[in-house]
Formats: C-alpha cells, structure tokens, sequence
C-alpha cells in the first residue's frame, strides 16, 4: 500500500479533499480520478463517510483515504471501512501507531519543528504541514534546512495560485480542498480545469 501511495504521488502530486460535500460526491470522486488526480481524501467529520469509503470506486492507481482522523477511534473506524491511507490535522502518536499495525500510510499533521521531527520520528509517512496558507512557502524552505529529510505536504489555504510556489519550496504534494473540489454539479468543468492547472503546476516544478 506505501508503494502504490508514492508512486500515486509521484505521477500527481494533489490530493483533493472532500469536507462535508453538497454534491454527487460518487460523480465528483469520478470526474477527478478521470482528471489525472490519484489521490481522494474524504473528512471523517463528513456524513456517511466512512460508507463512502467503502463504496467509492478507484480505478487502477487510485486511493481513496481518510481525513481529520483526529483520533485512534476514528483510526479504526476509517480502516475498517477500507481507507487506502489517513490524514490527520494533529501529532497523535497512537493514530501513527494503528496505521503502522495495518501497513496503511498515514499523512500526519504537524506545524512545529518539533511536532515534524516527532511526527518522523514516530513513523509518520508523510507529514501534513497546517495550515500551510498561513505559513508560506518560505515557511518549507526553512524547515526543509535543518530537516531535509521531511516529506512535507502543504494543506489548509492552498489554492490555485500559491500551489506552484510550495512545490518550488519542497513541499512533496498539495492537499486542496474548497479551490478544487465543486459546490453544485455545475461547477464540475471549473473543477476539472483546477485539476489540469494543479497537475501542470506540479509537473513544472519537476522539470
């Protein structure tokens, strides 16, 4: 599961999250994996999710995670349900401890120094750094000096615009939310267009 998941990322570095949706969310989760995304995150505060990730279809190369698992209860939960990885917004180190007993890898939510070197340390896969939009990207940069060995993604306040600015500062990948995901169904090529701008923002960072 922690190879699919890097090379998930390394083909499209974006995971779009899904916080309490007002949509077709079978059909958004469609439209987005068919835009090139790899990677799906649906919140644990949002209703029914847990029989979302159950029922949601992935195409080959996909993975469809759980988010805000603020707690080991909601560890458990969004593993039994079939979650490809989870993301969290805080350092709690029995949630790490569970997603390490499945094999299943986990995005971990940090801001600190400390909280990163203690996440890595506790064998986070990846470190979810929030809220990045608040932070910077100058903020990567400096963090990356004295903890090169970060794999940091940037979430909370990423949009369209300051994306390609915290792939240039090291972040490994981008979570977005609201600057990606629709509000009514009508909004679905505006979506896909936000799609194809993250992916190609990423993709010149690389070259």
């Amino acid at each position: 599961m922690k190879h699919q998941l890097a090379e998930a990322l390394h083909a499209a570095p974006v995971i779009a999250i899904l916080r309490r949706p007002q949509i077709d969310i079978h059909a958004c989760v469609e439209m987005l994996f068919g835009r090139g995304i790899r990677l799906i995150e649906m919140t644990m505060d949002s209703a029914g999710a847990a029989g979302v990730i159950r029922n949601v279809k992935r195409p080959e190369g996909a993975m469809f995670g759980a988010g805000t698992v603020t707690h080991p209860s909601l560890a458990e939960e969004a593993l039994a349900a079939g979650a490809d990885f989870l993301v969290t917004p805080n350092f709690h180190p029995d949630v790490i401890a569970i997603s390490r007993a499945h094999g299943i890898p986990i995005f971990t939510g940090a801001m600190t120094p400390t909280e990163i070197y203690n996440a890595m340390a506790a064998g986070a896969d990846y470190i979810k750094v929030f809220p990045a939009g608040s932070l910077g990207p100058k903020y990567f940069r400096e963090i990356l000096a004295p903890l090169a060995s970060a794999r940091l993604v940037a979430t909370g306040g990423v949009t369209l615009d300051n994306a390609p600015e915290f792939f240039a500062a090291g972040a490994q990948a981008v979570g977005v939310g609201g600057a990606l995901i629709p509000k009514r169904r009508e909004d679905f090529a505006a979506c896909a267009a936000a799609a194809d701008r993250l992916l190609e923002a990423a993709r010149k960072a690389r070259s």
